[in-house]
């Protein structure tokens, strides 16, 4: 996928296209404008900022065993507003690590349900039939996205909820 425009319930329309290495810069700027609730809930951790190492290891990507799309505004191709990943696991080669994480001011406008739409679509593509997510309980927005989207197996680990995504062929 070379990149798609997306019309969004809002009627907002984004361009989502494979993350390139060319996109660490503008990664960090991403990270530096989320709020710090929304870094915590993305990395489960508290973080001043993203670093140089970070941003290279999220931006060099294979886009076969570690995927990611961004999300621009037509209006400003300069901003990543969203970004969704997955990272295979080495040890189950069908089940991999499921992230999103949108900007601030594009939460609850439909942009995580593209994403995420797109990024399933990938892995079957190649060959993951199942992503795990793990997020803060209070990620109201993330749970609702993934509960819509059919998560399955929901459990509370360690203060965090896990759950899955089943990826049957031709979804």
């Amino acid at each position: 996928m070379d990149g798609a425009e997306v019309r969004l319930s809002t009627g907002d329309t984004v361009r989502i296209r494979p993350i390139h290495s060319t996109d660490a810069v503008e990664l960090q700027r991403a990270f530096g404008l989320m709020s710090e609730e929304s870094q915590y809930q993305r990395f489960l951790t508290g973080m001043p900022r993203l670093t140089d190492s970070q941003a290279t290891y999220f931006t060099a990507v294979d886009h076969v065993d570690h995927v990611a799309y961004v999300a621009h505004s037509t209006h400003d191709a300069s901003y990543i507003i969203g970004v969704a990943r997955f990272i295979r696991y080495a040890s189950a080669r069908d089940e991999a690590e499921l992230a999103i994480t949108i900007a601030d001011s594009w939460h609850g406008l439909g942009l995580g349900t593209v994403m995420l739409r797109q990024l399933c679509e990938r892995a079957r593509e190649v060959g993951v039939r199942r992503l795990r997510a793990e997020m803060m309980p209070d990620n109201e927005g993330m749970l609702r996205l993934l509960r819509s989207a059919g998560m399955v197996d929901e459990t509370q680990e360690d203060g965090r909820v896990v759950g899955h995504l089943e990826l049957a062929r031709g979804d």
